[in-house]
């Protein structure tokens, strides 16, 4: 598997340039951010989410190859877009509304959404090439392709209820279809396969370690009492 880039984050080189010392820092920050929820104010904290998630974004994609910035950017207005017309019409996600804790909103939605998909995404196929290998045929490209799907979903089953408590967004009738879990599958899944002989998108290891992050993040959001 060939890294996507050696290069440092933001052209720093040496250390303060690497993946061990950004992703710590992201480590750092998510852990201070779960501590905070617990212990001094979940509103304050929460409210630092769309600056968090561009800032996280920015280390990822620091670490990319800047020749595929423009499917980072294409990624992230499709799936936008799709959100869009989920807010408008229920379709393909369900009936559901987003609050302000993702940033302004352009059409009932936040950009920002677009952005989180690309990270997981990214993170999604870093993981599924490290598991499934590097090799070009069919078969590995759609085992890849499912297997990033599938991990995406269960980060999403993790997100699902945590992003209702902190009103990311909520569910008509509080309940989290099924269809949305299948949607996800359907289009992370979709993306992957197109994407599948970008290898710039597959090898990105900030973007896998992000995803671990955010995860464990979003389980303690889950499993730990908030500051009442």
């Amino acid at each position: 598997m060939t890294p996507s880039n050696n290069r440092g984050a933001f052209g720093i080189s040496g250390r303060w340039g690497g993946i061990p010392f950004w992703i710590g820092l992201l480590a750092f920050l998510h852990s201070v951010g779960l501590v905070g929820v617990m212990t001094y104010d979940p509103t304050l904290i929460l409210n630092f989410t769309a600056v968090n998630l561009l800032f996280s974004a920015l280390v990822v994609l620091g670490f990319g190859n800047p020749e595929g910035a423009w499917r980072w950017a294409l990624i992230a207005y499709i799936t936008y877009a799709v959100e869009v017309i989920g807010v408008q019409t229920g379709f393909p996600f369900g009936e559901y509304a987003y609050g302000w804790r993702l940033g302004p909103h352009f059409y009932n939605t936040p950009p920002m959404i677009g952005v989180l998909w690309l990270l997981t995404l990214m993170g999604a196929m870093y993981w599924s090439e490290r598991c499934i290998g590097s090799e070009e045929t069919m078969k590995a490209h759609g085992l890849r392709a499912a297997l990033a799907a599938t991990i995406m979903v269960a980060f999403d089953i993790v997100l699902e209820p945590v992003a209702t408590m902190a009103n990311f967004w909520t569910w008509s009738g509080d309940h989290i279809p099924l269809k949305n879990y299948i949607a996800w599958w359907v289009i992370a899944f979709t993306l992957a396969w197109v994407w599948r002989k970008a290898v710039h998108l597959r090898t990105n290891r900030a973007a896998g370690l992000l995803l671990i992050i955010q995860t464990a993040f979003f389980i303690g959001l889950l499993v730990l009492p908030w500051k009442s």
